[in-house]
């Protein structure tokens, strides 16, 4: 029974006459009539889809592009040491990215469609799992090459691979000046163009193709020293990049718990957030008077703890005064339009009816304290109470603070401005008191 399983993934049981293999690569290779032209419509296509995010027209693209056939023929070539045919495969593949490359920046120049779109922006950050698309991909594409009856596996191959959308990213990048898409892009699409040759070779040499010509060892330990080195050199840097991902979806998620946790808590009112994943950095305003120490030590611990390392925790607070009610309920009219869950437009809501009540009290609180500092010192010129915040050196974050000016006449007593000071802290608990009194010159 083993032997029959292992029979069924012989890969030699249907496969092409190699003189056939070699006619249908070299057919890929060829850069002047059909393919030039098939070409320039694909990257016209795949730009005008990028540009209006349309992922059906970037399929489209894909299929009918002729980018992959140089690139497998250079695995090709270098399974049964062609090295003329490679030289010839390089020559188009170069051609075929510079023809890729003016056409997407031709285009990009030209339309009145400047915003990267989410199809474009997916192409500027390369990781290890577009290498593994990229080497799989490839895999699957010699393999139908080389059978007796053709399948529907190499268009499947053209979409997943996606060797067009990156060129046409990389022209968007210098028609708009932005060299990191322009960076990210051709990254991109040497990851696709070095895994797709690397895993073609692989499977020829599985295969046991013909070799066409005689190598002496010198010559083969310099090519597989050079392949080594392109390899390495295009995972190492995906490798990165993709622990870098899987740090910020960690953070990301850990931070949408917290923020869950944190909205649940009757003791915080969250009136917004912002997550910061590449800095790893959560930032909540809150409504309110500021947490107790230890609350925030905690929080600061749990995102640290969920989020598997480093992360920071930061607070801003915000006095009923502060609170922008037109914000809140332009946010309330979101929610109910997003069709979100009772229980989030409740929490809403009531933000907004704690904001506005708020916002009266502390309204009518400061108008009191006026009343009353007038009355008690009628020789004042000028008094002001307002609503603000103040950033010392200690402090990480801005707080809430109660502002009171007041201009003297000339020649007249000061009050005690600690005591003065005390009297409107214990009226405006959790907030500052900054008192500034000066006398008229």
């Amino acid at each position: 029974m083993i032997p029959a399983l292992l029979r069924s993934f012989d890969l030699r049981r249907d496969q092409r006459d190699p003189e056939a293999i070699h006619e249908a690569v070299e057919a890929g290779v060829r850069s002047a009539g059909t393919n030039l032209w098939v070409l320039i419509f694909a990257i016209f296509i795949a730009s005008i889809g990028l540009n209006v995010n349309s992922t059906a027209v970037i399929i489209g693209a894909m299929l009918i592009s002729p980018l992959m056939g140089p690139i497998v023929a250079v695995g090709y070539g270098a399974g049964v040491s062609d090295f003329a045919l490679i030289k010839r495969a390089f020559r188009t593949l170069a051609l075929f990215g510079l023809i890729s490359l003016a056409t997407a920046t031709i285009y990009f120049l030209l339309t009145p469609l400047a915003q990267a779109q989410s199809e474009l922006l997916a192409r500027t950050t390369p990781t290890l799992w577009d290498v593994l698309i990229a080497f799989f991909g490839g895999a699957a594409g010699i393999v139908a090459l080389t059978r007796r009856e053709t399948s529907n596996v190499v268009p499947g191959v053209a979409i997943a691979t996606a060797l067009m959308p990156p060129m046409c990213t990389a022209g968007y990048g210098l028609a708009q000046g932005k060299l990191e898409y322009f960076g990210g892009a051709l990254y991109l699409f040497s990851i696709n163009a070095v895994f797709i040759a690397f895993s073609t070779l692989l499977i020829v040499r599985v295969l046991r193709l013909p070799q066409r010509q005689a190598v002496h060892d010198s010559v083969r330990r310099r090519a597989r020293l050079l392949i080594g080195t392109a390899v390495f050199a295009t995972l190492l840097p995906s490798a990165y990049l993709a622990w870098d991902l899987v740090r910020q979806e960690f953070f990301r998620e850990a931070a949408g718990k917290l923020l869950t946790e944190a909205v649940a808590d009757p003791r915080i009112l969250v009136l917004a957030n912002t997550v910061d994943a590449r800095a790893r950095t959560l930032t909540l305003t809150l409504a309110g008077p500021p947490l107790d120490s230890i609350v925030e030590r905690e929080l600061q611990a749990h995102l640290a703890d969920m989020s598997r390392g480093k992360a920071q925790l930061a607070f801003r607070y915000k006095s009923a005064g502060q609170i922008d009610l037109s914000t809140l309920k332009q946010e309330l009219r979101q929610d109910l339009a997003a069709g979100l869950p009772n229980d989030a437009q409740q929490r809403r809501l009531q933000e907004a009816q704690m904001a506005l009540a708020g916002f009266t009290n502390a309204q009518q609180r400061r108008r009191e304290v006026l009343r009353e500092l007038q009355a008690e010192f009628p020789e004042a010129t000028e008094i002001t109470v307002a609503e603000g915040e103040q950033r010392l050196a200690t402090d990480s974050v801005p707080q809430p603070t109660l502002v009171v000016g007041m201009r003297l006449a000339r020649r007249t007593v000061a009050p005690d401005p600690k005591r003065l000071e005390a009297r409107l802290q214990a009226r405006f608990p959790g907030e500052r008191v900054s008192l500034l009194i000066s006398n008229l010159r």
